[in-house]
């Protein structure tokens, strides 16, 4: 594990609760896990959604969607 791993508060293939809290350039939803950005394909403004950490780069992950908030407990 490098020092820049060390700062990154998601690990690939782990899931995590989000809020989307705007929209990309990109048009992904844009949500943060400890202020890091993780950016989430098919996400809506507002949604609280469940996510899978697909790839983490130096300062953004890419996230699968896996449930919204009604699937979420």
């Amino acid at each position: 594990m490098s020092d820049r791993d060390s700062s990154v508060p998601v690990e690939e293939d782990e899931e995590y609760v989000v809020d989307v809290e705007s929209i990309g350039e990109e048009g992904d939803g844009v949500a943060h896990v400890d202020d890091f950005v993780v950016l989430v394909p098919e996400g809506d403004m507002g949604d609280r959604v469940r996510v899978r950490i697909d790839r983490v780069e130096a300062d953004y992950a890419m996230a699968e969607l896996v449930g919204h908030e009604s699937d979420v407990a």
